[in-house]
C-alpha cells in the first residue's frame, strides 16, 4: 500500500487520537468508514485507502485557516469581533411549559426544532440522546416526542456529526444539526472539502450551535460517578452560576452536588485549543442567561437563523425580551478569555 493512500489517515491518528486531543465530534465518523464510535471512543476499524484526506480536511483539531469560513459563510475578509458574525442578540425562551419543564434553561432549541419541523422548514433533525447506559450520541428524529426527548444539556461529547454523515450518505434531506461550536466548525469545512463538500453540505438546512466552554470525556465522568457511589442513568447535569462551583447530577433515584475542580480534571484534553464559545458557524447559537433562570441567550448569525426565530415568535412558540447589557459584557469577556486561552496553548505547540 502506497505511504501517500495512507497518509491522511496516519496524520489524524498520530496528530489527534494518539495525542489525546480528539474532541469526539463525530466528523470523521461515518464520512470514513475506518472510523468508528464505540461508547464515547472513536477508534480506527482499519487502514484507509481512499487517499482523499477528507478526514484531515474537516476535523477541528486539524489546524485551519478561519478566514476562509469567514468568507464563505459571512462574505467577510476580516477576523470579526469576539463573539463571531451577528445581527441580532438577544434573550428568549419557550412559551411552552412542556418544553421549559424538561429543557436545560429556556427550551429556545427545542422549540425552533420543533417548530422547524413542524412548518416544513427542516425535514430530519439529528440532536443528542440522553446515552443511558452508553455514551450520548446523535440520534435522527421527525417527531416531537423524539425531540422532547432529546431536551437538556450533556456536558460530554457525542459523536452526533457521525449521525449526520449517515443521514447524507443515506439521501436524506433538509437536515437541521444541533451542536457544539467544535461540530459547527467540522460541518462547516465539509463544505469547502474536496472531494463533494459542498454537495454534502447541501443537505443540511439548519444550525443551531449551543454555546460551550469545555465538554468532559464520557468514559471518564462515567468512572469518576461510579466511585462517588452515583449509578444509574442520568437525568440531568448541571453547572449552577457562580460562585457556587459545583457540579450537579440527577439520576431517577439521587441528586449530588460535586466540586467543579475535580470535573474540570475530566474534561477532553483538547477542548484547551478550541477558541470558539458561542458556535460562530451556525444559523443560530443559544446559551444560558445567567442570573435569570429559564431564559436563554439567543445569537442570531443568519438571515435564515433570523426568520426562523422571527416566525416562532410570531407564532407564539418563543418569547423574546432584550438581552441586558451587563450580560452581553460578561458573554463578551468570557469569549474573549477563551480565545485567548485556546491561542496561548496553540502558541506553545501543545496541539503538535
Amino acid at each position: 500500500m502506497e505511504k501517500e493512500l495512507l497518509e491522511g489517515q496516519v496524520r489524524l491518528v498520530n496528530e489527534v487520537i494518539r495525542k489525546g486531543i480528539c474532541v469526539r465530534c463525530g466528523a470523521c465518523v461515518g464520512l470514513c468508514p475506518y472510523f468508528q464510535y464505540h461508547d464515547g471512543k472513536v477508534v480506527v476499524a482499519d487502514r484507509c485507502e481512499a487517499g482523499t484526506w477528507r478526514c484531515i480536511q474537516i476535523c477541528p483539531r486539524i489546524p485551519y485557516e478561519r478566514a476562509s469560513l469567514y468568507e464563505h459563510f459571512y462574505q467577510i475578509k476580516e477576523q470579526p469581533q469576539v463573539l463571531g458574525p451577528y445581527k441580532r442578540i438577544i434573550a428568549a425562551r419557550s412559551a411552552e411549559m412542556q418544553i421549559r419543564d424538561v429543557a436545560q434553561y429556556g427550551g429556545v432549541v427545542t422549540a425552533l426544532i420543533l417548530f422547524a419541523i413542524e412548518n416544513g422548514m427542516i425535514n430530519w433533525a439529528v440532536l443528542t440522546d440522553r446515552g443511558e447506559s452508553l455514551a450520548p450520541r446523535g440520534l435522527l428524529c421527525n417527531s416531537r416526542e423524539q425531540i422532547i426527548a432529546c431536551s437538556g444539556s450533556r456536558y460530554t461529547a457525542s459523536a452526533a456529526l457521525q449521525e449526520v454523515n449517515l443521514a447524507i450518505k443515506s439521501g436524506k434531506q433538509g437536515i437541521g444539526f444541533v451542536g457544539l461550536p467544535c461540530q459547527m466548525e467540522a460541518l462547516s469545512r465539509l463544505a469547502l472539502s474536496e472531494p463533494e463538500g459542498r454537495e454534502r453540505f447541501s443537505s443540511i438546512a439548519l444550525r443551531v450551535g449551543i454555546f460551550c466552554t469545555w465538554a468532559l470525556d464520557w468514559r471518564r465522568l462515567r468512572s469518576y460517578l461510579e466511585a462517588k457511589g452515583l449509578t444509574g442513568i442520568a437525568k440531568k447535569y448541571d453547572i449552577p452560576p457562580p460562585p457556587s462551583e459545583i457540579f450537579v447530577v440527577e439520576t431517577q433515584d439521587a441528586k449530588m452536588e460535586l466540586p467543579l475542580s475535580e470535573i474540570r480534571k475530566i474534561i477532553q484534553p483538547g477542548c484547551k485549543f478550541c477558541e470558539d464559545m458561542t458556535a460562530e458557524f451556525a444559523d443560530i447559537s443559544v446559551g444560558t442567561l445567567e442570573g435569570e433562570e429559564g431564559w436563554n441567550t439567543v445569537i442570531l448569525r443568519t438571515d435564515k437563523g433570523v426568520e426562523l426565530f422571527d416566525r416562532a415568535v410570531q407564532a407564539g412558540m418563543l418569547e423574546e425580551k432584550q438581552l441586558p447589557a451587563s450580560n452581553l459584557d460578561h458573554l463578551k469577556e468570557a469569549a474573549s478569555n477563551k480565545r485567548k486561552k485556546a491561542l496561548q496553548a496553540r502558541e506553545e505547540g501543545e496541539d503538535g
